[in-house]
């Protein structure tokens, strides 16, 4: 495979945020995910994948450049001079300072470059004919793609061994196309566009996991009758079978419960995050957001990964590496602490609704908004200050496309299946184990002494134990057939759950964060984290408990 890889020749597309260089890239693989790569030494991250169509190429997008971004101008030069083909791509509505930036990252006498103009469908007549006249006269390595509505039997157009002169840039910056802006929303609005942000954000998040819940609840019935006759098998195959396969923590009970609560959200939360996405919704929520976000450390642009963290964790923390260098670790800290994955809220839901107090979970979201507000303003104040990047253009809102989305809901779903899924089915197996020869008693006891603080069960302490390693490990507070569930209040049983759900990032983040920001940070973030959870909860212990 990497044998093969080094043989490609790369197509690499640069362009700002929100050009539509994904969509390029999805179209042109037919819509494949693609391999992401980090580069050596730096933050910067690629995702690759071969031109279906195109023998022997492969294509490689790149993360949308910001203005002021110097640090990504040097990585985007680095990647341009290894290639052997570079396609600019800059949006028809604002081509020339677009094109500016993008030449100041590519030389014109570099061999093989092309320019792809996108977003042809809000400009206007006059300058979408000057585009093409232009390219018609001088065959230029240019051209004006539909972008969104490309067919996928299209081949990228662009030529090898072309190279732009002085002369040729001369004649585009003489065309002087206007400027096109999109028009203003409820978003832009000075009063209400806050309002209308966070109500878009309730909704995009709310929606999805009411129907995935109503799934949830309609499907366990019949998968508490199909495990019912596997149990009955399995009786008298031994302990250590019973108890791995059908036990309190087994692979097939515990483990189809999880998929069953858990992949409902994962699915539906990610087509919801991928239609904002392509609509610009999500581009129009993060500036409305922006001032306020200021008064915590962080700006709109970081948004973007918190919410991304509804998702998958690993991947916002990813993500965060396009915050700026003053607000990524107050980004890193906020989705850490208050971005419920969507394993967590499957997970989440599940305990609530076998414990039939569903009517929980609201409560629930509101106490990570503002408690994780609340630790990111206290431990980042320094990043107060920072000063921003020059922010992108507002977004032109579209209608989504089925192929656009499904691009986005494939590697979400891939993640689930690959990763997710296998890491909670290895818990239970642990658990199982451990449960077996006795082990489990004695992690309890060593946690013990912080459930008993807050006034929980000492068994609440298993749950909390495996929600360290991973935010489904929530779901051990299911074991014994839900007696621990009915055993507490409804107080009780909602600060046991946020306080899983907030002492620590499971271990798959920690290791994340310890990767992108180093080791030191991680283990400091944990203990502000850790430090956070325990204060908040036992102050609602002792406001309500």
């Amino acid at each position: 495979m990497l044998a093969e890889r080094s043989k490609r020749k790369r197509l690499l597309l640069i362009g700002l945020e929100s050009v539509g260089k994904t969509t390029l890239f999805s179209r042109w693989t037919q819509f494949g995910i693609g391999e992401e790569t980090n580069v050596k030494g730096t933050t910067y991250t690629i995702r690759s994948h071969p031109i279906r169509r195109l023998n022997g190429w492969e294509i490689a997008d790149t993360p949308g450049l910001r203005r002021g971004d110097e640090l990504g101008k040097r990585q985007l030069k680095k990647e341009a001079a290894k290639a052997d083909h570079v396609m600019l791509v800059v949006r028809g509505t604002h081509f020339h300072e677009e094109l500016e930036e993008l030449l100041s990252i590519v030389s014109i006498a570099q061999a093989d470059v092309s320019i792809a103009v996108t977003f042809v469908d809000k400009m206007n007549e006059r300058a979408k004919a000057l585009l093409e006249n232009v390219q018609r006269q001088y065959h230029f390595p240019l051209f004006l793609t539909k972008g969104r509505k490309e067919s996928e039997q299209t081949l990228p157009p662009f030529e090898q061994g072309r190279k732009w002169t002085e002369d040729d840039i001369k004649v585009l910056q003489s065309l002087n196309l206007p400027k096109q802006e999109p028009a203003s929303l409820l978003f832009e609005c000075p009063i209400i566009g806050p309002f209308a942000s966070v109500a878009a954000i309730l909704l995009m998040f709310l929606f999805p996991v009411y129907i995935a819940y109503k799934i949830a609840e309609w499907g366990q019935p019949l998968l508490e009758t199909a495990l019912a006759g596997v149990v009955h098998a399995l009786e008298g195959k031994g302990k250590l079978m019973e108890a791995l396969l059908v036990g309190d923590y087994g692979l097939l009970t515990l483990g189809s419960y999880s998929f069953l609560w858990a992949f409902p959200v994962v699915f539906l939360l990610s087509i919801m995050m991928a239609v904002t996405d392509e609509t610009g919704i999500k581009d129009r929520i993060t500036d409305a957001l922006d001032p306020y976000l200021r008064k915590i450390g962080l700006n709109g642009e970081d948004l973007i990964p918190v919410l991304t963290g509804f998702g998958c964790n690993v991947v916002a923390v990813q993500q965060s590496r396009l915050c700026s260098a003053c607000t990524r670790k107050s980004c890193v800290s906020l989705l850490s602490f208050g971005s419920a994955c969507s394993y967590q809220i499957g997970a989440t839901i599940s305990i609530f609704h076998s414990a039939q107090k569903p009517y929980l979970f609201l409560p629930y979201l509101f106490t990570l908004f503002i408690v994780g507000a609340l630790h990111t303003r206290i431990w980042n104040r320094q990043a107060l200050a920072h000063t921003a990047l020059i922010r992108p253009h507002r977004t032109f809102i579209q209608m989504p496309t089925w192929s656009g989305v499904s691009y986005r809901v494939r590697s979400t779903v891939s993640q689930f299946l690959t990763q997710a899924m296998p890491i909670f089915l290895m818990i239970c197996f642990i658990a199982g184990l451990m449960d077996v020869l006795g082990w489990m008693e004695k992690v309890v006891l060593l946690f013990a002494p912080l459930v008993q603080w807050l006034n929980l069960p000492t068994e609440a302490a298993v749950g909390l134990v495996f929600s360290m390693i991973r935010k489904d490990g929530i779901l051990l507070f299911n074991e014994g057939n839900q007696m621990l569930l009915t055993s507490m209040s409804a107080f009780q049983l909602f600060l046991v759950v946020y306080l899983a759900s907030t002492f620590s990032a499971c271990a798959v983040t920690f290791w994340t964060i310890a990767k992108e920001l180093g080791v030191k940070e991680a283990l400091t973030l944990s203990g502000k984290q850790m430090i956070t959870s325990f204060t908040s909860a036992l102050l609602l212990s002792m406001l309500f408990g």
